[in-house]
């Protein structure tokens, strides 16, 4: 866990370089707005394939084999291309391995737009392809799911079988998904320990996928799940998604935000998930999984607003499809009013768990439940850590920044702030490292204010101020060792005869909250002594105002 901040860095700035030569590509085939289908036998492994700007039907393609050192490159040629159709999708993936699907190529912030699906899915990935990378694409309006990767199993074809077939490296970042029928994502098989195939009356087990990252995506209004990864026993990753309004169509068992399903072993991280009418996160995974620094908030609260017996809860954690144990982390999440309870761990078979340095605040079965709304666990105590989590039925104990726009970041007089015991998460939702100054703070985010948590020092003693520029003849930004009390604040000069001139009304609080920005213009030149009365704090410094 303490190389995870490493490799987002190293991530990103490999995805900065990917980028970059990207946009430098010239086309090597240029699809027409005519054609449909795209048969990839005779494209060479590094071909860039540009789809010509403008709104076009859906898109096959067939058998298009890069190599992972060269991937063959689908793009948008300069200009934005979109997609509005009747068909069965809108993009269709069909036995392609090594493929990169970029909208990137314009200077829109998604090239390439699949408008409508009237009849089906957004993208699809089947029939035996993998290693498909999917970026800046927008998606909206489909009838069903809004991405697909998965081959079904079926009796005309049994190819695609566990023992016969693997999926990898579905990676699938940047994507804007909205109006979504059914799933925003889903990926691999629910169906984990067995598929029935009615049709010849037999029971076969579906392909598993190794390697799959969601990351850095919004979706919005979901008909059922906001994403959904199953079959993924390695290399899981679902991390830095914002899903917004998931469930909408309330579907029993299709009402999450995240979704990590059987056969599935996924670290879940830095995910917003907001005004859903489903679980915030479900959990029926195995193994040793991670969920942390995710901001959950109001799960559930629309749905059946008025039947308390609806449950709804912000982490639920289910038994594994194929009853294989599970270790499950949970560790600074911030959940806000879930309609039932903030954590509701179900897994009976399960070690070694954790539900460590969280904020659970106003869940909603806390007039039934009590203190069991906030960890509702049906598990015997000694299989479960719980520690050093911030609990109040009320939100404005925590302190946040302004919880009324859903900025759930911490004041630095938060009552979080260096309280969390000491994990392995070396970094807080935006990615901002942990811990600062005394300790790490409880919750998703990590207060990054200079003297976040450092306390009050007695009254009447008197502080040095850090002055910046000095000299100046303009403004200077004045460094306290205390956050500024504005309600308490008084700033004034004195000269060398003693004469007082009141700033009060020339400064500004900032750039960060012990900091003052203070504006001298027709100030005359001199030597002055400036002193800072910051509540019960006094401050003073040597000033020197020139030309």
């Amino acid at each position: 866990m303490k190389f995870i901040r490493l490799s987002i860095a190293l991530t990103t700035f490999v995805v900065l370089l990917h980028l970059s030569a990207k946009s430098q590509m010239s086309c090597d085939v240029t699809i027409p707005l005519t054609q449909s289908i795209v048969e990839g036998v005779s494209y060479q492994p590094g071909t860039v394939v540009c789809l010509a700007p403008g709104t076009r039907d859906y898109l096959l393609f067939k058998d298009l084999n890069g190599t992972a050192a060269q991937p063959i490159v689908i793009t948008s040629d300069g200009g934005l291309s979109k997609i509005d159709t009747d068909h069965y999708y809108g993009i269709k993936f069909s036995g392609c391995n090594h493929v990169l699907l970029s909208g990137a190529g314009t200077k829109a912030s998604y090239g390439i737009k699949i408008n409508r699906v009237g009849n089906g899915a957004g993208i699809t990935i089947d029939n035996l392809s993998s290693d498909v990378e999917v970026e800046f694409v927008e998606i909206g309006h489909t009838l069903i799911g809004g991405i697909y990767a998965k081959t079904d199993p079926s009796c005309d074809n049994f190819s695609s079988t566990r023992d016969k077939f693997t999926m990898y490296n579905i990676i699938i970042h940047d994507c804007y998904l909205h109006d979504i029928g059914d799933e925003g994502f889903y990926i691999g098989s629910s169906k984990f320990t067995g598929q029935y195939l009615s049709s010849c009356d037999t029971t076969v087990l579906p392909h598993i996928i190794e390697g799959v990252e969601i990351y850095n995506n919004i979706v919005e209004n979901t008909g059922w799940d906001g994403i959904q990864v199953s079959s993924t026993p390695l290399g899981c990753k679902i991390f830095g998604n914002t899903v917004r309004y998931d469930s909408q169509r309330e579907t029993t068992y299709q009402m999450s935000g995240i979704l990590i399903g059987g056969g599935s072993v996924c670290d879940c991280y830095n995910n917003k998930v907001i005004d859903g009418k489903g679980d915030g996160i479900d959990v029926f995974g195995s193994n040793n999984m991670w969920i942390y620094n995710n901001l959950i908030v109001r799960a559930g609260r629309t749905f059946m607003p008025n039947d308390q017996s609806q449950l709804k809860h912000g982490i639920f954690i289910g038994s594994a499809p194929d009853q294989s144990a599970a270790s499950l982390k949970i560790l600074h999440n911030t959940i806000i009013s879930p309609k039932t309870s903030g954590i509701r761990f179900m897994n009976n078979n399960t070690f070694d768990n954790k539900f460590i340095n969280n904020i659970i605040l106003d869940p909603g079965s806390y007039p039934t439940l009590a203190e069991k709304a906030f960890l509702d666990a049906s598990i015997d105590i000694s299989l479960y850590e719980y520690a050093d989590n911030f609990l109040s039925t009320q939100i404005s104990s925590a302190l946040f920044v302004q919880a009324a726009s859903d900025n759930y970041s911490l004041k630095p007089s938060s009552p979080a702030i260096n309280k969390a015991q000491a994990s392995a998460i070396s970094f807080d939702i935006d990615n901002a490292p942990r811990p600062h100054n005394q300790g790490a703070d409880i919750g998703a985010y990590e207060c990054q204010d200079t003297y976040a948590g450092t306390g009050d020092l007695a009254s009447g003693e008197v502080f040095e101020l850090t002055l910046a520029p000095n000299p100046t003849s303009t403004s200077m930004v004045i460094s306290l060792q205390h956050p500024v009390v504005a309600s308490e604040l008084k700033l004034v000069l004195l000269n060398v005869q003693g004469r007082i001139t009141d700033l009060s009304d020339r400064l500004t609080v900032g750039p960060e909250s012990h900091q003052l920005t203070v504006n001298l213009l027709q100030i005359p030149v001199g030597v002055y002594l400036l002193e800072c009365v910051n509540g019960k704090r006094v401050s003073r410094g040597k000033v020197i105002i020139s030309k």
